[in-house]
């Protein structure tokens, strides 16, 4: 047997082969993997019937199902509106490409994709002491560390009774180590807890991301006393949260004494007012080690002895030393 006729007979073996294989696979297996249409758009339709949508900026996929040549795209845009759904109808295969007809009866077609498709999970936590609705709308976004470019999303309605967990599929071509998250939790069209700025976090890892609640309470009478003041900003710099460190606040409880953290160690003083005018008197904090925050934790607690006043503005507290404004916290809902 001559070279070329190996090598020909060997090429047939494959293909017979390969047809064999796809003859046993039904045309929704086939359809597993990852899609581009004509517009760029990616579609990752992953076996058990997940939609993703790598770089889609305006929707998040939800699921997709085929049954009897028409591909069904259940997708959703918000957390506020209801999922939608595309029908695209099965006109023709080809060995790396499909064409289908949408609803208006125009032609959709798609290509096989040999981009690696990889998933960000994580879990999200708050600290404030609230109970959620049984069920709640997450919603996160991933983008690049450096411009901030959307890569993917998810909205996803999930129980509050379980650990609220994330997952965005992504291009691995558009990340390499690290990214950033932003999320939130709506219930209906009210958001609940979010982030107030976005997290990096590293991508070989499964981060517990921490959301802050998403609607301070500037628009009710705040009291001093028993209210959760949440640091915002410490000289005029913004306030800083670390994952797996508490967030740094502080509460003044009825009594006379004061609790809470500098965002690594948790304090309790004595407090006196008279009017207008706050005194925080020596107290103990713990002795954790931290590994972020290390001097917004020391300018916090070098900061409280030297207050002399208060003010409450919009549902912000600040505190005043003689001469000009430490610190201002915002109230949250515990």
């Amino acid at each position: 047997m001559s070279k070329i006729t190996l090598i020909f007979s060997l090429v047939l073996m494959f293909c017979l082969s390969a047809c064999m294989t796809a003859g046993e696979a039904t045309e929704a297996d086939r359809l597993n993997g990852l899609w581009k249409d004509e517009n760029g758009q990616f579609f990752y339709l992953e076996e058990g019937g997940r939609l993703g949508l790598p770089r889609n900026v305006e929707a998040s996929g939800v699921s997709w199902d085929y049954s009897d040549n028409i591909l069904t795209l259940t997708t959703v845009k918000s957390p506020a509106v209801e999922p939608g759904s595309q029908v695209l109808m099965l006109q023709k295969r080809g060995l790396f490409s499909v064409e289908f007809l949408d609803a208006e009866g125009k032609k959709v077609k798609w290509s096989r994709s040999f981009k690696k498709v990889k998933s960000f999970e994580g879990t999200l936590f708050f600290r404030e002491r609230m109970m959620l609705p049984p069920e709640v709308t997450v919603s996160v976004q991933l983008r690049r560390p450096d411009g901030g470019a959307l890569v993917g999303q998810s909205i996803a309605v999930v129980s509050s009774h379980e650990e609220l967990g994330l997952r965005v599929d992504y291009l691995k071509s558009d990340l390499k180590e690290k990214a950033v998250v932003e999320a939130a939790i709506f219930y209906g069209k009210e958001p609940l807890f979010s982030t107030p700025a976005g997290t990096e976090v590293a991508l070989n890892e499964r981060p517990a991301v921490l959301l802050h609640h998403a609607v301070p309470l500037q628009q009710k009478s705040v009291p001093l006393e028993g209210t959760y003041w949440r640091l915002k900003e410490l000289n005029g710099t913004p306030a800083e949260s670390f994952a797996d460190q508490p967030e740094a606040h502080l509460i003044l409880n009825e009594g006379g004494q004061a609790t809470g953290s500098d965002g690594c160690n948790n304090f309790f003083m004595d407090w006196k007012k008279e009017d207008s005018q706050l005194t925080f008197l020596p107290g103990g904090a713990t002795l954790r080690l931290c590994p972020n925050g290390e001097e917004q934790a020391r300018k916090m607690l070098q900061m409280l002895p030297a207050v002399k006043s208060w003010n409450i503005r919009d549902g912000q507290l600040e505190l005043h030393s003689a001469d000009k404004l430490e610190a201002l916290f915002e109230a949250v809902e515990m």
